[in-house]
């Protein structure tokens, strides 16, 4: 590796917290972080779905901050408020467990991965750079991929999904889902509506992410497309982004400010909860 690459990974790691602070920074991190090391020889395509599944919750988090400036809420401010905080901390311990162990990896430093890497991911990526040795093809990528969609799951799971301060936002999601308003997730460039179906399941989040990969990240000259019409939009959480036919042209930053996120629930940006079942 050069040394100027070196340095630029080691930049992006000590930023993490930085890039953490909202949806949009660590959405366009993410697509940074992927363009940058591609450039290099260096394709991880998990990292390019990870910022379209970041670009999705920013679009939610947008319009339920239209929604509390709306007469005409269906739910309260309150249960608004934790629907919002649900999405935000789901996104926020995803990116700072992943954005590590990825840095980690590209540094090639994963032997010295400690506890804050879960167990799983840790030996997944000793799998990964052990068979990687031998040449990357296209199943040793999809594993990978699979692999990183499995650990940050089950790492929500108990700390997000199914945790009590969210009993409210979780009853909101199966409420969406039932009465059929669940949006498919925004894959530009393909034809593909992606559903979770059952978001409070770990099983089924864990097989749309395999679903997002197979359908259209797997093909390379899809993923390309979508690459390249990431890097022309800009995310600002704003759907106007891919699509005119949008309610509001609000971004994030418009209806969410950095103290209004940090006030709505005080450990939002903590860091992760103790969890057994996921060490």
């Amino acid at each position: 590796m050069k040394d100027a690459d070196q340095r630029a990974f080691e930049r992006f790691l000590d930023e993490k917290d930085a890039r953490n602070r909202d949806n949009v920074a660590r959405t366009t991190s993410y697509l940074e972080l992927y363009a940058f090391s591609r450039e290099r020889g260096v394709e991880l395509p998990w990292i390019l779905m990870a910022h379209l599944v970041s670009r999705n919750a920013g679009y939610l988090m947008t319009d339920l901050g239209v929604a509390l400036r709306e007469p005409d809420n269906v739910f309260t401010a309150d249960a608004t408020r934790e629907l919002f905080c649900f999405l935000e901390r789901a996104n926020y311990l995803i990116f700072h467990d992943a954005w590590h162990h990825m840095l980690h990896h590209l540094l090639g430093r994963t032997s010295a991965l400690g506890d804050e890497t879960p167990r799983f991911m840790r030996d997944a990526w000793g799998r990964y750079e052990s068979a990687l040795a031998r040449g990357l093809d296209a199943a040793l990528e999809r594993s990978l991929v699979l692999d990183l969609v499995h650990n940050e799951q089950n790492l929500i799971e108990s700390r997000v999904v199914h945790h009590a301060r969210f009993d409210r936002a979780r009853a909101m999601v199966v409420f969406f889902e039932g009465v059929g308003r669940e949006a498919p997730i925004v894959l530009p460039k393909t034809d593909a509506r992606i559903t979770v179906g059952g978001f409070v399941e770990l099983a089924r989040r864990i097989d749309t992410g395999r679903r997002i990969f197979d359908t259209v990240l797997a093909p390379r000259s899809l993923r390309d497309e979508i690459f390249a019409w990431a890097m022309a939009h800009p995310h600002t959480g704003s759907r106007s982004a891919y699509t005119q036919k949008t309610r509001h042209q609000a971004t994030l930053r418009d209806v969410w400010k950095d103290d209004a996120v940090r006030a709505s629930w005080p450990g939002i940006h903590a860091p992760p909860e103790p969890d057994p079942r996921w060490p």
